[in-house]
Parts: C-alpha cells; sequence; structure tokens
C-alpha cells in the first residue's frame, strides 16, 4: 500500500529489461498499466514509447540520475528524474525510480525570468533619474531645466514605488499573507470614489469616464475597501492608459444572480485575440501594449484576480462586440447584510 501511494514512479524489471512490477505513479507517467507492460509487453510498447525506452534502458549506473523531458498532447513540457538501484545482483533485478521534476524545472525558468523582467523593468526609471539629477547639477542647469528635471525623478521614483508595491503584493500572495479586513460596501459609492480619484488622469487625455449608476440601491458586497478599490483603479487606469485621446470609458454595476458584477468598457486598442488566455497571469503583456510603447510591469491583472477570487468572486476579460475596445469585469457575491445606500451627493 505504501508503495502504491507513492508521488514517486518505481518500475521493477530484470537484467534483459522484462518488467516484474510497477506501481499506481509510474503507470500515470508512462501512461501504460503494469498488466501490460509486465513479460514481453514491455518490449513492443517501448518501441514506441520513448518515455518507458528511457526506464527501461541497460547502459545506466548505479544511482545515476538520468533526465528525460517531452512535450504532452497539450503543449505542457514535462520533466523526469529516472534513478537505477540494484535489488538483487544475483537475480538481476533493478529498481527504476521516476521522479516527476516538472514544477521544479518550471519554478527554476520562472526564478530566472522574474530576474530578466525585473533588472528591466527598475534599470529604466533608475537611469532616467542618475540623468535627470546629472542634469540639475549640470553648470547650465536654468530654474526651469532644473523643476523639469526634478519633477522627471519624482515621477520615476513613483514607478519605483508602485513596481516595489505590487512585488510585494505579489508575494504575499503567494505566501498566503495578503491580509483582508472585511467590512460591508456599498459598491456603487467605491466605484464613485474611484472615478474622481482618476479624473485628473482621464483628463489629461481628454477621455470622458461615465460612472452609469444603477437606480436601486443594494450594491452591497463583503470585503475589504482598499483591496477591492485597487482592484477597481487597476481596471480604470489600465483602461485610460491604452484608450486614446478624447477616447470613452464607461462603467457599471449589474446584478447577476447572488453576485454584483463590476464592468469596465472602452474604446481603447483591445486585446490581441492569442492573448486573452494568458491576460491575468504573472508578468504577461499584450502584443499590442508592448507595441504601443506602454509601460506596465504585466502584475496588475493578476493581482487584480488574485483579491476577486479571495472574496469569492471572479475576474475576466470579454471583447467588445459594438465597437473597438475592451471590457473588463469581476464579479462579488452580494453581502448576507443590506445596509442603507448612503447619498452620493454629500
Amino acid at each position: 500500500e505504501i508503495v502504491e501511494n507513492m508521488i514517486e514512479g518505481l518500475v521493477v524489471h530484470d537484467k534483459d529489461g522484462r518488467v516484474l512490477s510497477v506501481n499506481s505513479a509510474a503507470e500515470n507517467f508512462i501512461g501504460v498499466t503494469e498488466k501490460d507492460l509486465k513479460g514481453d509487453g514491455a518490449f513492443k510498447i517501448a518501441a514506441k514509447n520513448s518515455f518507458l525506452a528511457n526506464v527501461l534502458k541497460k547502459e545506466m549506473k548505479e544511482k545515476e540520475e538520468m533526465e528525460y523531458s517531452f512535450v504532452n498532447e497539450t503543449g505542457q513540457e514535462l520533466y523526469y528524474l529516472i534513478i537505477k538501484v540494484t535489488l538483487n545482483e544475483e537475480k538481476g533485478e533493478i529498481l527504476k525510480i521516476i521522479r516527476d521534476v516538472s514544477r521544479v524545472k518550471y519554478l527554476d525558468k520562472m526564478k530566472t525570468e522574474y530576474v530578466t523582467i525585473m533588472s528591466h523593468k527598475f534599470l529604466t526609471p533608475l537611469t532616467n533619474i542618475k540623468w535627470a539629477a546629472g542634469e540639475i547639477i549640470g553648470k547650465d542647469a536654468n530654474k526651469e531645466k532644473q523643476e523639469k528635471n526634478l519633477n522627471n525623478i519624482i515621477n520615476n521614483a513613483d514607478k519605483l514605488v508602485k513596481l516595489t508595491s505590487d512585488l510585494l503584493d505579489i508575494t504575499d500572495i503567494e505566501e498566503g499573507l495578503f491580509g483582508y479586513k472585511m467590512e460591508d460596501l456599498d459598491m456603487s459609492e467605491l466605484v464613485t470614489q474611484m472615478a474622481a480619484s482618476a479624473k485628473e488622469e482621464s483628463d489629461l487625455k481628454e477621455i470622458k469616464v461615465t460612472y452609469h449608476s444603477p437606480a436601486d440601491s443594494n450594491y452591497i458586497v463583503r470585503g475589504d475597501k482598499s483591496r477591492i478599490g485597487a482592484a477597481v483603479a487597476n481596471y480604470l487606469t489600465n483602461s485610460i492608459k491604452y484608450t486614446p485621446v478624447k477616447g470613452k470609458i464607461d462603467l457599471y454595476l449589474e446584478k447577476a444572480g447572488e453576485f454584483i458584477k463590476f464592468v469596465v468598457k472602452d474604446s481603447g486598442m483591445g486585446v490581441s485575440p492569442e492573448a486573452v488566455s494568458s491576460l491575468f497571469t504573472k508578468f504577461f503583456r499584450d502584443k499590442k501594449a508592448k507595441e504601443a510603447h506602454t509601460e506596465g510591469s504585466g502584475l496588475g491583472l493578476f493581482i487584480v484576480k488574485n483579491i476577486i477570487k479571495r472574496h469569492g468572486g471572479d475576474a475576466g476579460f470579454q471583447p467588445r462586440e459594438d465597437g473597438p475596445g475592451s471590457v473588463f469585469y469581476f464579479t462579488l457575491p452580494v453581502a448576507n447584510t443590506v445596509i442603507e445606500k448612503k447619498s452620493l451627493a454629500s
């Protein structure tokens, strides 16, 4: 029973490669049952199954670790370690231990990509800060030029602060330390506040942001105001960033059964069809965004998705059917407690 429940695959074969026994994990890894593998059956299968052929390889040295990788039918790259241990030299019984190291390989790859991406993300604003500081202390720096360079330093410092904050949020999310202070929230009031906060940013591009406030009052959710506010703000600032000058952004709150749905509809550049499935993954940026030379860490939507899922909802995207642009949304469960809606005019 212990052998059957092991996560490592175990294959016992003789010196000629005839399989004597396998456990469940090995059956799953190789994709063949013990019944079909026993005796001479393995030889026929190994002729077409390169994984099994490598497991039964005779040339392996004692306790040697051989790595084997392949791409499965879904396009996922899988990695395995195969280790040889002699069980009974006299009988010629050999044990092959199979370890799935796909996750370890994936994390190593992600770590390398993470370092590369973050190096570039930090390098650009730091270079700008260094250049602006050099201009300030230059001999020919006048007051107007100094003010411009100081603003450059402040703007780039803000980018570094935002990037660092996002990275800390990512760490907290992945380590389960992302704290939440739950309370009853009026989503309509929160959306109104976030739209007002983004007004200066939208005005710079002459973008018209319209919140279509619902007529009824019961749009109450149970959640962390700062976290959900950050999710609303992320959607809104993204729409402003990717919508051209004099564009339009419409905000909606809808009821969908036991959920409240927040929707942001813009007239921006939209999303490439091939990018849709990766939008909410860490560090991902659509090629359209890169080609437009807009800045971004590729962390915002990942954080939104995690915040909303933690609140029992979901976040997603759908292309606009009535013209260019995007529709981003998230859902949150309706709160059990209904509170009276405050006046937005006050």
